[in-house]
């Protein structure tokens, strides 16, 4: 099997190194700092005291770091995984970053010699412990292919959506549509209690029917129970869409409600509230109308 180094091990990267660990995939693992690595090492993986020694131990490097500042370092960086390049190294940066960022990644690494793919992830680190999550992915597809049954160690929706950069281009559209989704349920909860309605009657009838989404799923009982423990965080979903509105600009297409989305989420990061969860945008339309959706009605 191929030998996999995964760089990156944070809330999710922990949760994917274990899936593919169990798939029977030798791993090996790197992370800024080593603590972070003790669980999946005491698992069965083995350290990498650099990207670069990972890339020169392994057949596929995977990258999860923070963004595209992150992933141009680790992969293009002093020490970085290009310089562990050497014949049959594929790359794949499964993190969200700037489409153009993935595509100077690639030119970068095919100067090398070395094909690389952007597959970015839909799912919480719980989605990812089940290796259920979406991964979007653009490269290659000869690429693609070869590296199918990694994806699907983690995965069980995977889509290749067409040449480098579509991945992450894809990553922002579908986080858009999360963004905004998130900020109708803060808006609908909060108005649910000024019209004396307990909250969570609007979380129990929105299961079923056309108003059903993720969002009220996943975020509305933690927006009721004010627990803004980060998931995907604020910093990130603004990040995200404000990576949309630059495609948009691009690409001459209106988002207002993203527009609209985005601003709330940045006056969650002027409270200081960027490194809580993304719902933590309720407390800003809470604010906004002098009440709280904490507790019961």
């Amino acid at each position: 099997m191929k030998k996999i180094g995964f760089a990156g091990l944070g809330l999710m990267g922990q949760q994917m190194t274990r899936r593919i660990l169990q798939a029977g995939f030798p791993l090996m693992v790197w992370n800024r700092t080593r603590e972070k690595a003790k669980d999946i090492l005491a698992a069965g993986a083995s350290w990498a005291d650099s990207p670069r020694a990972l890339a020169q131990a392994s057949d596929v490097v995977i990258t999860m770091v923070t963004d595209s500042a992150a992933s141009e370092e680790v992969i293009c960086g002093r020490n970085g995984v290009l310089e562990g390049a050497h014949p049959g190294l594929t790359v794949i940066d499964m993190g969200s970053i700037a489409p153009e960022m993935s595509r100077s990644i690639a030119e970068r690494a095919r100067a090398k010699g070395v094909p690389m793919l952007d597959a970015p992830v839909t799912g919480a680190p719980r989605v990812a412990s089940e290796g259920k999550l979406g991964i979007m992915v653009g490269g290659p597809r000869e690429t693609f292919e070869a590296c199918l049954p990694v994806f699907q160690a983690m995965g069980v929706k995977i889509i290749h959506v067409g040449e480098n950069g579509k991945g992450t281009t894809l990553k922002l559209i579908n986080n858009l549509i999360m963004g905004v989704a998130i900020e109708a349920v803060a808006e609908a909860l909060v108005l649910a209690r000024k019209a004396g309605i307990d909250p969570a009657k609007v979380v129990e009838i929105t299961s079923v029917g056309g108003a059903r989404t993720g969002a009220m799923e996943t975020r509305g009982p933690r927006m009721i129970q004010h627990d803004f423990s980060p998931h995907f965080s604020v910093n990130n979903m603004y990040k995200d869409l404000s990576g949309a509105m630059k495609l948009a600009d691009e690409t001459g297409v209106s988002l207002p409600a993203t527009s609209i989305a985005r601003e709330i989420l940045r006056s969650a990061k002027s409270q200081g509230k960027g490194d809580q969860d993304s719902c933590a945008v309720v407390s800003v339309i809470e604010a906004l109308a002098n009440t709280t959706v904490q507790g019961k009605s």
